[in-house]
């Protein structure tokens, strides 16, 4: 009975302990229980599983499994596709595995090893890789099947065992097609595609014709896809009639699907007003001469400037273009370092529609703050302005800039602003000329497009600055004459490049390249580089396109510089500048010309050499950084493209001018070779140059 009683006391002792040590460790599972442990059931990951990837040999492939350390050691039985035998046919195959119970694991069956692969031979592999380059390659092939053989074709054919075999790199100098094969015991890899796109040099994608008969052959060969245009250069002053423009030899259908209606290409017709005045133009093309333009200090009385709330009487036309003076009072509403903004007192107010506040007229003053020291820094200053200024014809250092209603007897807007170098010329003068002078550095700016159109605005305060520094650099100094073309286009290239500076970037919709370049794009053969006409909008379009091609092809912000620094105006001007700031000394407005037809043709991937609206371009000068920024004529205006004439369509090319012809068929997405016949222009002045594109 004591050894009974004894054993229970001991057996109830043990529970007890047993029961603590369970209530104080609470119980977990181990991933995986050694031997000895808990029996485990093994998984798929407990294993390592090799030889999933195998090339097709004619002989079983087997797949590896053995266990990870510590892992289930039981028997391990492998299926392929749910059978025994190991696989040795080309294919794909899903493999899984069972494990035999061992000490401290249960067994497992079906587990997921993967897919057994069975490849024929490796696919080859090109170095460098398919891509677009700029020159030509040296191709090196290679497979990881041992004693493959590759052959290759370039010509976008399927290799077989009879096709070029691979012995070293491969030279492809042109855009071409390589496809290979590996081949070992018969049996073929995959084929490699690897299209490789070299960029035609600049004599294989620029062809100047030469006529020494009345008609040409030209031949393009290495042909990949690429698109041909003829472009026609009139590079005269003078008009070329269309029947003696020339064209191509024979019967070719004309590209009628492409010539589209304006609705389509034209950019609309809610353009923003001009900037300028017929008349400011004329006379500042040919005003009269300068014969008092001296210093005045020691004969002018002392200057004392005008507060924010004094009025000033100024003389406007009643309506734009009118030629009916009145004279309005305007309020000094806001300065700033360098400008005086007077708004006419009709035009002040609350704000919206016509009416300025104050904090919009200061707001004007504040960015003309900015503009000033950029635009001076690059193109010089305005009369009686800079260093040692005197404050010119009113004695102000600060440019005046009068806000008022621009607009026709119906109210319509007429122009965002614009300089009238009349204002530097004494009444009575004048009064000769029928005009009324305010005397004074002054332009005008539209007062409901500072509502509507703000960055305009400020687009206008530099296009008209410059007017205003051109006509002291070039007539009251130099004693030239700017003619409209020509002053137009020097400020167009000056906002291109000075509105980014302001916050009035390329992609803004008041920029030049959102404003102008889509009414080139479809009017360019309308108005000659070197006119000016009636028709306002396309003139302005040109003149912008041809000083954003100069700034992006032939020095940026530098060239502009040197055009207005130099002592010569319009074509010469060009000229100088053009051999001044690059180092060829043969360059000219008339060389410059013949290569803007590339500019109409090639944007995005560009061949070498040739020339593009498709070029930035960066200048720091006098610590300011100038960028002309590239776009793309192909892309970047949505269904806008540059218009494309037939090439049968022959047009009066206007002096200075270009056209661009496409045949409906055969002359795009062409492959191989090609010849052209073009018949010769009666008319000398006009050259032909055919141009291989590659399309983006």
């Amino acid at each position: 009975m004591k050894r009974t009683a004894f054993t229970l006391i001991v057996l109830a002792f043990t529970l007890a302990l047993t029961v603590c040590q369970h209530e104080s460790k609470p119980e977990s599972k181990p991933e995986s229980k050694p031997v000895g442990g808990e029996n485990a059931t093994p998984a798929a990951e407990d294993f390592i599983i090799s030889g999933l990837s195998q090339i097709y040999d004619g002989r079983p492939k087997t797949v590896s499994i053995t266990p990870k350390p510590g892992k289930s050691s039981g028997t391990i039985t492998i299926y392929y596709k749910g059978a025994r035998a190991a696989p040795s046919a080309v294919g794909s195959y899903a493999v899984t595995f069972d494990v035999a119970a061992a000490t401290g694991w249960n067994a497992a069956t079906g587990l997921d090893a993967g897919t057994l692969a069975i490849r024929q031979t490796v696919l080859p592999a090109a170095y460098p890789p398919a891509g677009s380059y700029a020159t030509a390659q040296y191709v090196t092939l290679s497979t990881t099947t041992p004693g493959a053989v590759i052959h290759y074709t370039l010509n976008g054919d399927t290799p077989t065992a009879s096709s070029a075999q691979y012995t070293g790199p491969i030279t492809i100098s042109h855009s071409s097609t390589l496809k290979a094969i590996a081949i070992k015991d018969g049996l073929n890899s995959e084929i490699l595609t690897a299209v490789y796109n070299i960029l035609r040099t600049y004599t294989e994608s620029v062809q100047r014709v030469t006529f020494t008969e009345n008609t040409a052959t030209v031949n393009f060969d290495y042909l990949n896809g690429n698109d041909i245009y003829l472009v026609k250069v009139n590079t005269s002053d003078s008009i070329v009639s269309a029947a003696n423009t020339g064209g191509i030899s024979g019967s070719s259908p004309n590209l009628l699907s492409n010539i589209q209606s304006d609705e389509l290409l034209y950019a609309p017709r809610n353009e923003l007003p001009r900037m300028g005045h017929p008349a400011a133009d004329e006379f500042n093309a040919n005003p009269p001469p300068v014969t008092d333009a001296e210093p005045r200090s020691r004969s002018r009385a002392v200057f004392i400037p005008p507060v924010v709330g004094d009025t000033r009487m100024f003389w406007v036309e009643s309506y734009y273009h009118n030629n009916k003076w009145v004279q309005k009072q305007a309020t000094l509403r806001a300065t700033g370092q360098y400008s005086n903004i007077w708004v006419m007192d009709e035009n002040y107010d609350s704000g919206g529609g016509n009416k300025i506040t104050i904090a919009q007229a200061q707001t004007l003053a504040d960015k003309f703050d900015l503009i000033y020291p950029i635009e001076t820094n690059l193109l010089g200053y305005e009369y009686g302005g800079g260093p040692g200024g005197d404050g010119g014809r009113d004695g102000d250092p600060k440019i005046q800039i009068l806000i008022y209603n621009i607009v026709n007897a119906s109210g319509v807007v007429q122009a965002a602003g614009f300089f009238w170098s009349k204002d530097f010329y004494p009444q009575i003068l004048n009064e000769l000329l029928g005009y009324k002078t305010n005397l004074a550095e002054i332009f005008y700016i539209d007062a409901s497009q500072v509502n509507s159109s703000l960055d305009y605005t400020y687009s206008t305060l530099i296009h008209e600055f410059q007017h205003m520094i051109n006509f002291n650099v070039k007539t009251v100094k130099q004693i030239k004459n700017s003619e409209t073309w020509y002053n137009e286009m020097l400020s167009m290239m000056a906002e291109d490049i000075i509105a980014p500076l302001i916050g009035v970037d390329p992609a803004n919709w008041y920029h030049p390249i959102k404003q102008k370049i889509p009414t080139f794009l479809n009017k360019y053969y309308a108005v000659g580089t070197t006119e000016w006409g009636t028709l306002e909008h396309e003139s302005y379009a040109k003149g912008y396109a041809f000083g954003a091609y100069l700034l992006r092809n032939y020095g940026g912000a530098e060239l502009l510089k040197e055009m207005l620094a130099n002592n010569s105006t319009n074509i010469a001007s060009i000229t100088a500048a053009l051999r001044t700031v690059n180092t060829n000394s043969g360059l000219s407005f008339e060389e410059a010309l013949r290569r803007y037809g590339e500019a109409m043709i090639f944007s995005g991937t560009l061949p070498p050499d040739v020339q593009s609206f498709d070029k930035t371009v960066e200048k720091t000068i006098g610590g300011y950084t100038y960028t002309a920024e590239k776009f793309n004529i192909w892309g970047d205006f949505g269904s806008t493209t540059p218009k494309i004439f037939g090439v049968n369509e022959q047009l009066e090319m206007r002096p200075y001018s270009l056209t661009v012809h496409q045949a409906a068929s055969g002359w795009t997405g062409q492959s191989g070779t090609k010849t052209i016949t073009l018949q010769r222009p009666n008319n000398t002045n006009v050259e032909f140059y055919l141009m291989v594109r590659t399309a983006d």
